[in-house]
Order: structure tokens, then sequence, then C-alpha cells
């Protein structure tokens, strides 16, 4: 009786941090879910914020705010929360839909194509920009 217990104690863990990761991904906070685990951030997942995030969390970087233990990627994400929110305005229509449309697909390519080491900070910016810029194009197209 005590070993089925204790394994569906460890079952309910597992399922718990499953689900605890899943929520944070889909909420647009899997970078610091990462980091505040102690677990390494792939550069890609920086991205999340921007390609999940509610637009009040989109605004809130685009001010300057939360702070980031990383300096650097809470100025690239300040200057990426702007331009999204540029785009969306310029297109007239909603931060969700830019999401939809452009930021989430970009993110699972970035994902897929992340070793881990080999995709720099400055290669998903310029992934960010490109995509936005390509977006801001086929819209006026």
């Amino acid at each position: 009786m005590w070993v089925m217990s204790r394994r569906k104690d460890k079952g309910s863990v597992w399922e718990r941090e499953l689900a605890d990761e899943c929520e944070a991904f889909l909420s647009g906070h899997y970078a610091q879910y990462l980091n505040d685990d102690g677990r390494p951030v792939p550069e890609w997942a920086w991205l999340n914020v921007l390609a999940h995030g509610s637009e009040d969390d989109i605004r809130a970087f685009a001010t300057g705010g939360p702070r980031l233990r990383d300096a650097t990627w809470h100025h690239a994400l300040a200057f990426l929360a702007q331009e999204v929110l540029n785009e969306a305005a310029r297109r007239g229509g909603t931060v969700s839909d830019l999401q939809r449309s452009t930021l989430v697909p970009l993110e699972l390519e970035l994902a897929a194509t992340d070793t881990r080491s080999d995709m720099q900070r400055a290669q998903v910016v310029g992934s960010v920009l490109t995509t936005l810029a390509e977006h801001s194009r086929n819209r006026s197209a």
C-alpha cells in the first residue's frame, strides 16, 4: 500500500511541475520560470513574453519593467516590446493578432532550431525585427 501511494505522490509532483511549466510557457513567463528554477534559459525563450504575454505584460516591458537579472535581455525586450506595440498600432490590429500571426510561429521556429548554445542573442533580436518588418510589408502589399 505504501509503495502505491508514494508512486502516486511522485506522479503528482511531476504532473504539477509539468503543468506549471506549461502554464509559464503559455502565459509568456517561460524564461523567468526557467531562470527561477535554476535551469538554463535558451536564447529563444526570452521572446516568449512577446509571443504569449498579455498586452499589459508587453507594455510593462516597453516602459522598462519588470527588471530582469540579465540587463542585456532587459534592454532588448524593452526595445522589442515597443516594436511589437508599434507594429500592432501600424496595422490597426491587436497585439493578440500579431502574436498569433507572427510571433508564435517565430518562437516555435527558433525553438525548433536552437541547440541551446548555437543561437546568439543578436540572432533572436534580429529575427524578431526581420519578422515584424516582413509582416508589415506583407500587410501593406
